[in-house]
């Protein structure tokens, strides 16, 4: 009788736990739904990159070729190697089943930005056990410095890249000894898609994987298959789309094909500026990197990959197998080898650092289970409660640091998309709709307008992006000296937020040469030609 009255309780207060978790799922679930697809069209507001990507699908739609396009003709470099087929394919897809549009294009760079997220969660739990997968999630989705959800709601190549290199490793560390050839041949695939989406990844794998490869050497002493086979194949898929690309894109010969793609990847990956080092050093060493934890996190995980596993204690049920710390060390110096060309070479844009800091999420999750009992403020209460105070107390205010962590971006993201306003290129598509001649000649460096309209659009040359950069950034010369639009005698000039921020269109100029403003909205001022 005693045994079944004290047994009702328990059962209670088992199902208040079950539906406690059901409760909390669903409501994850839906927050997730809201950062993903709510307000799609308007955060983030459509800008240059994402205009001169949006170029190569409805080019491929409307006109049947795999290009960028101005008013003088078409350009088949720039936008095309920026991101790769993996995402210009699939949107080109989507227009020509549901029409061209933004919204279309969004939708599958949420497909994306989901399987990236899965992913790396499924790569996280693998490595770390569920929970640290799930703080890592966490951090990866509401940290500002990841800007995961940002890029992931926009065409860009950073998610996608992601999603196809954590594919990758996951394939490869779940048979990480049991691999069969075709195996490591399909690791090799999905990793030369994520450097086939985005060219910078191809610096910062291609160094992993030499390394990999050089402590297994040394110390994993596998069989060399396992690390040559998925490096060689990345070569191969990277080494065939860039003779795909110099042999069928361009008109020209190979040799100057050649040389268009070297102006067009020009960029700025070898700078070396003490000043922009310094710039690069306090952008991770700040609130938005994980609140001060990052450099702390990766200093526990390089001690804890070389600590000797003979060390730990056998009854922690939070220590790793060999095989996890192998897989770990590989992430690990994938994320310092990016995080140092970051500092050391780039320009300090936070973007850079993108693939390093998605992936130093493990390592923050790792510092913080070790610390704080796996997560467990009941484990750190009890060990307070037999003597442990400080060990103890300690835990508990690392929890609360890591709530604070996830909880102020999440607010902050959350609030950022819910009130968002209506993007002023697609209100300003509207006002070029209305206003100007589809036969007019429009000078503009917003590509986005390309897009959301089918005016007659002049932009710069390709080979300027890279001076602007560099002017912005190195404080080089000015682009406004290096190109010199009158020359054109277009009908209209449209500066928005990238023309406005390289004055690539100085007001100066432009009254010198008989141009009147006539609209101004929101970052935009559509100026006209007088008649002669």
């Amino acid at each position: 009788m005693m045994t079944s009255m004290t047994s009702q309780p328990r059962q209670e207060v088992e199902q208040l736990r079950m539906w406690a978790k059901r409760l909390l799922v669903a409501g994850v679930t839906l927050f997730i739904l809201f950062l993903f697809f709510y307000n799609l069209t308007d955060y983030p507001k459509t800008w240059f990159d994402e205009g001169s990507h949006l170029h190569v699908p409805k080019a491929l739609v409307t006109m049947g070729v795999y290009a960028d396009y101005s008013s003088e003709g078409l350009r088949h470099y720039g936008p095309t190697i920026g991101v790769g087929p993996t995402v210009m394919l699939p949107i080109a897809a989507t227009f020509q089943l549901f029409g061209l549009g933004l919204l279309q294009a969004r939708l599958v760079m949420v497909v994306y930005l989901a399987a990236a997220t899965l992913l790396m969660g499924l790569l996280a739990r693998r490595l770390l056990g569920l929970r640290s997968a799930l703080v890592a999630t966490a951090l990866l989705l509401t940290m500002p410095a990841i800007g995961m959800v940002e890029y992931g709601r926009q065409v860009l190549g950073e998610v996608p890249g992601l999603a196809f290199m954590a594919a990758g490793f996951l394939l490869w560390f779940a048979r990480w000894r049991r691999s069969r050839w075709w195996e490591l041949v399909l690791v090799g695939l999905l990793l030369g898609l994520s450097v086939v989406t985005k060219y910078q990844y191809l610096l910062v794998l291609g160094l992993s994987l030499l390394a990999a490869w050089g402590m297994n050497l040394l110390f994993f002493k596998l069989p060399q298959r396992f690390f040559l086979i998925p490096g060689v194949v990345t070569a191969l898929v990277f080494g065939a789309w860039q003779m795909f690309t110099l042999v069928y894109l361009g008109p020209a010969t190979i040799g100057e094909n050649l040389a268009m793609l070297r102006e067009s990847a020009a960029g700025a990956a070898a700078v070396f500026s003490p000043t922009l080092m310094k710039r690069a050093v306090g952008e991770l060493f700040s609130a938005k990197s994980f609140l001060w934890t990052l450099f702390p996190a990766l200093l526990y995980g390089g001690y804890a990959l070389l600590r000797p596993s003979d060390k730990l204690h056998p009854s922690d049920k939070t220590n790793l197998s060999q095989e996890q710390r192998q897989q770990l060390a590989i992430l690990y110096l994938l994320s310092l080898i990016n995080l140092a060309w970051y500092v050391l070479a780039s320009v300090s844009w936070l973007r850079y650092a993108f693939l390093g800091l998605a992936f130093s999420t493990f390592f923050v999750a790792w510092m913080f289970r070790d610390l704080t009992a796996n997560f467990s403020p009941g484990q750190l209460w009890q060990a307070a409660q037999r003597g442990r105070r400080a060990v103890s107390y300690g835990g508990l205010l690392l929890l609360l640091w890591l709530g604070a962590m996830i909880a102020a971006p999440a607010a902050r993201l959350s609030w950022m998309i819910a009130s968002a306003p209506p993007d002023d290129s697609i209100q300003m598509a509207a006002v070029m709709n209305r206003e100007v001649p589809l036969n007019a000649l429009v000078e503009t460096w917003e590509p986005q307008m390309g897009f959301l309209t089918d005016h007659r659009y002049h932009y710069p040359p390709q080979w300027l992006l890279n001076r602007a950069v560099r002017q912005v950034w190195l404080g080089e010369t000015p682009v406004a000296e290096l190109y010199d639009f009158t020359e054109l005698a277009p009908d209209f000039v449209l500066i928005g937020e990238f023309g406005r921020w390289v004055d690539v269109y100085p007001v100066e100029r432009l009254q010198q040469a008989g141009y009147e403003q006539v609209e101004m909205l929101g970052q935009f001022e559509l100026y006209r030609r007088r008649n002669p």
